[in-house]
């Protein structure tokens, strides 16, 4: 079974995190969605608190953590610049796509994997 990662960060779009979620679980991929903060609490841009699947440092706690087909990020402000400024959601998009799995950016995010110079020599559309 395929595995994506949806990361939430403080002020994330709604809209964006749970419809990509719905849709990848309707078909069949197993998603886990990982807050960037230290509570699976996560509240999104118009203030709709949900919870995630865990934790991103209870994921990277994991000795044998399973590698994932994806990771994606929603966009929402200020969520994309929180996410930009996670070391770890950086250092873990960076090594998915030197291993050649998908990075994916919804909206504002795209900010995320442009700073980290990911979108060069590519056509990418960011709001």
């Amino acid at each position: 079974m395929k595995k994506a990662i949806v990361f939430l960060a403080n002020g994330f779009e709604e809209m964006e995190a749970l419809g990509t979620v719905d849709i990848l679980r309707r078909g069949g991929i197993e998603v886990t969605t990982v807050s960037i903060t230290t509570n699976t609490v996560v509240m999104g841009a118009h203030n709709i608190p949900v919870t995630a699947d865990t934790t991103l440092d209870n994921l990277c706690q994991g000795i044998n953590s399973p590698a994932y087909d994806a990771l994606i990020l929603p966009g929402g402000m200020p969520g994309a610049s929180n996410l930009n400024d996670s070391e770890a959601v950086k250092e873990a998009l960076l090594g998915q796509y030197r291993e050649g799995r998908i990075v994916a950016a919804i909206c504002a995010a795209p900010m995320v994997l442009g700073g980290l110079g990911l979108l060069k020599g590519r056509n990418a559309t960011c709001y």
